[in-house]
Parts: structure tokens; C-alpha cells; sequence
């Protein structure tokens, strides 16, 4: 509004007027973000970034991260499952090559990480075997 030619003393009754009639809401705002980047596989600290750079409070994005009561293990485990349909890597190409095996998983770990996720939860996410599902 500054930028538009409006004056402070203007701006500021008409976003308290805003703030009080439900208009301007960030705990709101912040819990749409977080659904939406969850919504997109990011992990909490993707999440975390991404709505520090809206310019919300760090206690905001603490309170829409705590009230959005995901499983962040499990979201690693499905993101991990959707781009590399089994996670755990046994062999590349056909090949029990250990090299190969290293630099696959060294791969995924940064996919993962790169998507927000905590090493524990990456970690959790390709270790994860498919066969265990079944296993009775």
C-alpha cells in the first residue's frame, strides 16, 4: 500500500479493521502452507524454509507445524515409495555391485533430504522393506 501512494497513518486502521474481521489471519495462513507443501511430499524443515520466506514468525511456523499432527517418518516413507517404487536399494541395473548399491542409496538420501527431511526420517524411509507389509 506504501508503494501504491497510501500514507501509514491510512494503512494502519484499515489492516487492524482487516485483522479483526478474520481477513488477515497467519496461524491460518501458515496451516494452509504447511497442508500444501505436505500435500506436495516436503518435509518439516522444507516446510520450515519455505514459510520463513512468506515472512511468518518462527513461532508461528512452530504452532502450524506442531497443530498439523503428520507423521513426517511416514511421509519420507511415501515419498521415498513414489519416486523409486521399492526405497531400499539390494541391487542396481541387476548388479549386487556394493559401489553401485553405495552411490544409488547416497542418491536417494539426498532426494530425500533435499525434499526437507530429517536424516532419522530418511534413514526410516529407505530402510523400509515392502515385503515386511505382508509378513504375518
Amino acid at each position: 500500500m506504501l508503494e501504491k501512494g497510501f500514507e501509514v497513518v491510512d494503512i494502519d486502521p484499515v489492516l487492524d479493521d482487516c485483522e479483526a474481521s478474520g481477513f488477515i489471519n497467519d496461524k491460518r495462513y501458515a496451516a494452509l502452507l504447511v497442508r500444501s507443501h505436505v500435500a506436495r511430499g516436503h518435509g518439516p524443515i522444507r516446510i520450515r524454509q519455505a514459510i520463513a520466506q512468506k515472512g511468518l514468525t518462527k513461532d508461528c511456523i512452530e504452532v502450524a507445524l506442531a497443530a498439523s499432527h503428520y507423521d513426517w517418518f511416514e511421509l519420507a516413507k511415501a515419498k521415498a515409495i513414489k519416486k523409486y517404487g521399492v526405497p531400499k536399494v539390494t541391487e542396481v541395473k541387476g548388479s549386487p555391485s556394493r559401489g553401485l548399491i553405495a552411490k544409488e542409496k547416497a542418491k536417494r538420501v539426498r532426494f530425500l533430504l533435499a525434499q526437507g527431511f530429517s536424516y532419522e526420517q530418511v534413514t526410516y524411509a529407505l530402510d523400509y522393506d515392502p515385503l515386511d507389509d505382508y509378513a504375518d
